[in-house]
């Protein structure tokens, strides 16, 4: 319990004669010190009270005496705005159309306040005319860009004269601050632009601060006086401008306002309970009118508090020269209380350095003789049990060897398996684990850091592991699981898991041992074995179904031949005519492509239009879009692009994803044909606006006989044929995007050289 836990001594290194002493001299110090620190307190707050008020009461007659310059500055100001002929020339300037006549014009006004304007008012160093907008801007002092840029924009909106921040000045030219004044027309009220003022600001406060209404010299006082604009900037003022005997008009200093400080950092107001006295500085603020302006006066808190700062001191002497006479008369009663006590430091010091046998022999009777005989029970107690305990140390030394060495030899063991090793705890971290398990102690740390899949079941796991387990990490570190086996997809390695539970704990709870087993080879090769007995079960097909359509197609020729023969050359079935015998001899070359399959046969190279071959696509395919309302569009470069190849297999290629295509749309929708050249290639891009294919099969269209259409409507050998016949040729075939909103496929070819 924290309440009977014993204080810890703040004096433990320190002797008790020395203790004893210096309690006696403390209690004298802190008697006189804190009895004289009430009392320098109080003088002190009463003081601080004083000048606090004194501060008070003079930056409020700082703060009238400069609003009291401010508003007469700001009175000229509008004096100089009513003036008709300031009006009357704005008014001209602004609805000017004709630069020569806006020269002129401006020439005229800058004219005007500088002779008739500026020398009314000495605290005046330029006057500047702004229209509204702050489009147009005549002035008797070049300001800059960026400064005519920032005042127009602070002006725009003002319907009254109003006071900027303070601008730093420069070496020649003081600090200054600008009154905006609007000028308003005279027919409908309106401001049409303001006048602004730009104000000498040592001048400003030398004028406004020439009388003391105590009649005191402001510059040989301890307060100092700081301006601040109410945006940051604070005006340093110096002594001299406090209370300057000549007329400021007339003086060099005044007037470039020589020692006025532009910054921005503000003073820390200290409190009077502050611990150091140098350092404060006491300060009073008070609004400049309603100019957004207020005076700051501060004074050094070491010179204000003069009177007080030795009286603490003179407290803490007295008490200091009480505490010796106390060291005097306690002298010898600590020397003798003080030296058993000594004696039994010194026993213990050696018992802490390992030195058993020191015992204190003591004569008296009292506390100190019983705290003495407890001592040396205690150390003979301690050396007992230190010689048990290093007799057991020595047998755990012996122990912890032999574990460590058995634990070396089991991490070598599993360090050299060929096979990745995991052993979990029963809360599913892993607390063992060998380099070769790197890929699986990925599958069981997506758990924790992302919910997708990191690997997939190549074989599915048993129906209740699905219904109850959401990934992989879940049901391998899961130890209500039992005992399995499965195959995961892990990149592109395929590894067989055997998990199973270790014995539970008190706890109820078990770990897992998983061990994981690199199959990528051998699913590969049963893989081939499965590919190779479809492409046999192909050829036999093909074989049949070569013996079974040829006959029909060569009839189908054959009449269309003899209907061409009876047909006038300008007949329109002409074309329907060489559409059927064109397409006839497509069906053959496909069942020719069907037997060879398995045998990747070289191609024809003959010089081929890419656009011919699409539109006669287009034409072929166009009666079954429609009735299956489907429109087919071509979105084609201008010119021919030619490619060498074979056209038959070209145009089987273009009709499969066509076909596919078309039927992708369910209630009507169109399919486009675009062509376009990257590099040394032609890209054919079919883009529909159908169903889409889901995400999860986008891997596995291009793998012969895979299908998503329904049973009897597709074989899966188009998009694996397709993708055969343009790598032979060359080039590629991909699967840009699919969503629900539409699908794209890309078919590129290199273009031929002799007419690329």
């Amino acid at each position: 319990m924290l309440d009977n836990a014993p204080m810890r001594d703040p004096l433990s290194r320190i002797s008790v004669k020395y203790k004893l002493a210096l309690g006696f001299v403390g209690l004298c110090v802190i008697a006189f010190g804190a009895g004289g620190q009430l009392i320098s307190n109080s003088a002190r707050g009463t003081l601080e009270d004083e000048i606090l008020s004194r501060l008070e009461f003079q930056c409020q007659a700082y703060a009238t005496d400069l609003h009291s310059g401010l508003a007469t500055l700001m009175r000229r100001s509008e004096d100089f705005a009513s003036d008709g002929y300031i009006r009357d020339h704005l008014s001209r300037i602004i609805a000017q159309q004709n630069i020569a006549d806006e020269h002129l014009l401006n020439t005229e006004l800058l004219r005007h306040l500088k002779v008739n304007k500026l020398p009314l008012e000495p605290a005046f160093i330029n006057l500047t005319v702004l229209s509204n907008d702050g489009a147009k801007a005549i002035a008797s002092e070049e300001l800059g860009a960026t400064r005519l840029t920032e005042l127009g924009a602070w002006s725009r909106g003002l319907t009254s004269s109003m006071c900027s921040r303070v601008y730093p000045g420069s070496p020649a030219k003081p600090p200054l601050l600008f009154i905006s004044t609007p000028i308003y027309d005279l027919q409908d009220g309106q401001p049409i632009g303001h006048l602004l003022a730009g104000i000498r600001s040592g001048l400003w406060i030398a004028q406004a601060m020439r009388t003391d209404r105590l009649g005191r010299d402001r510059s040989r006082e301890d307060v100092s006086l700081r301006l601040l604009d109410g945006r940051g900037q604070v005006l340093e003022v110096p002594a001299p401008f406090l209370n300057y005997r000549k007329p400021p008009a007339q003086s060099a200093p005044i007037l470039e306002g020589r020692g006025l400080l532009v910054s921005t950092t503000p003073n820390t107001q200290l409190t009077a309970n502050a611990n150091t006295v140098d350092s404060r500085l006491f300060i009073r603020s008070y609004p400049i009118g309603e100019t957004g302006w207020s005076a700051e006066v501060s004074i050094q808190a070491a010179s204000a508090l003069a009177p007080v700062s030795g009286l603490q001191t003179e407290f803490l002497v007295v008490g200091a020269v009480i505490a010796l006479l106390a060291l005097l008369v306690l002298y010898f009663p600590l020397r003798f209380l003080a030296s058993p006590l000594i004696e039994l430091r010194k026993a213990a010091l050696k018992i802490r350095q390992g030195d058993f046998s020191p015992r204190v022999i003591v004569e008296t009777q009292d506390e100190v003789g019983d705290l003495a005989h407890s001592f040396n029970l205690m150390a003979s107690a301690i050396e007992s049990r230190t010689h048990e305990l290093e007799q057991q140390a020595k047998l755990l030394k012996l122990r912890q060897a032999e574990a460590r060495s058995q634990r070396d030899r089991l991490d070598r063991v599993i360090s050299a398996m060929q096979d990745g090793l995991v052993v979990l705890d029963d809360q599913g971290e892993v607390v063992l684990s060998n380099h070769a398990a790197g890929d699986m102690l990925k599958i069981l740390a997506s758990e924790k850091t992302t919910s997708k899949r990191l690997a997939t079941s190549h074989i599915p796991c048993a129906k209740e592991h699905r219904t109850q387990f959401s990934n992989c990490a879940s049901c391998l570190s899961g130890a209500e699981t039992g005992a399995f086996s499965c195959l995961l997809d892990i990149g592109e390695r395929v590894f067989e898991i055997h998990a199973t539970s270790l014995p539970s704990n008190n706890h109820g709870k078990s770990g897992r041992i998983l061990v994981s087993r690199d199959v990528t080879d051998r699913v590969s090769n049963d893989e081939r074995q499965v590919h190779q007995e479809r492409l046999a079960v192909l050829g036999e097909v093909a074989a049949v179904m070569a013996h079974e359509l040829n006959n029909p197609l060569a009839s189908i020729s054959l009449f269309n031949q003899m209907l061409q023969s009876k047909l006038p050359s300008d007949s329109e079935l002409q074309e329907n005519v060489d559409v059927i015998e064109r397409n006839t001899e497509t069906c053959k070359r496909v069942i020719s492509e069907l037997l060879g399959y398995a045998a990747k046969g070289e191609p024809a190279h003959d010089q081929l239009s890419v656009h011919d071959v699409l539109d006669d696509v287009l034409r072929f395919l166009r009666p079954i879009a429609e009735r299956r309302q489907v429109a087919l569009k071509s979105d084609f470069l201008s010119g021919d692009v030619f490619i060498a190849g074979d056209e038959v297999q070209i145009r089987q290629v273009i009709v499969n994803l066509v076909m596919n295509a078309v039927q992708a749309i369910e209630g009507g929708g169109m399919v486009v044909l675009a062509t376009e050249i990257i590099d040394d290639s032609v890209h054919v891009k079919i883009i529909d606006n159908g169903s889409g294919i889901p995400e999860d099969k986008h891997q596995e269209i291009f793998r012969p006989f895979f299908t998503t259409k329904a049973l009897g409507d597709g074989t899966g050998l188009g998009l694996s044929t397709s993708v055969r016949i343009t790598e032979i040729h060359g080039g590629s075939l991909e699967l840009i995007s699919s969503t629900n909103a539409g699908t794209e496929f890309q078919v590129r070819l290199p273009l031929s050289k002799s007419k690329a």
